[in-house]
């Protein structure tokens, strides 16, 4: 049985950027789809299955730590990695991973894939278990 393609939500405020994304993650075997607002991301979160959020640690009126601790409450299943121009930031438990902008898509396609996968074996892994 063939795999789905993996479902990823990037939630940027800079619409070029996360259209460029879109497009990178597109042909690279993922599914994207993009939010601007931390409203809309979550609006997103409650209706869609994601297998991971890849989001900007600044946003409109909140930061990426808010966002992250609200899509864990609401799915903690769901792996989020934020992207941040910044070395220093508010680290924070519901989020799986950090990426500084600008380190290049080959280490955001790696570590997708990695998240993913680890992700889709742990799933597979406790389905085994129920069994």
């Amino acid at each position: 049985m063939t795999e789905s393609r993996p479902k990823v939500l990037s939630i940027d405020d800079n619409l070029s950027l996360n259209s460029m994304r879109q497009m990178v993650l597109s042909v690279s075997g993922f599914d994207c789809d993009l939010a601007s607002t931390a409203e809309q991301a979550l609006a997103m979160v409650l209706t869609c299955y994601y297998d991971v959020i890849l989001m900007d640690y600044y946003l409109p009126g909140t930061t990426g730590t808010q966002v992250a601790n609200t899509i864990k409450t609401l799915r903690p299943e769901v792996p989020i990695i934020v992207v941040t121009g910044e070395e220093l930031f508010e680290r924070c438990d519901a989020v799986h991973s950090y990426l500084i902008k600008g380190e290049g898509p080959e280490v955001l396609l790696q570590r997708l894939r990695a998240v993913v996968t680890s992700k889709r074996t742990n799933a597979r892994a406790m389905e085994a278990a129920a069994s």
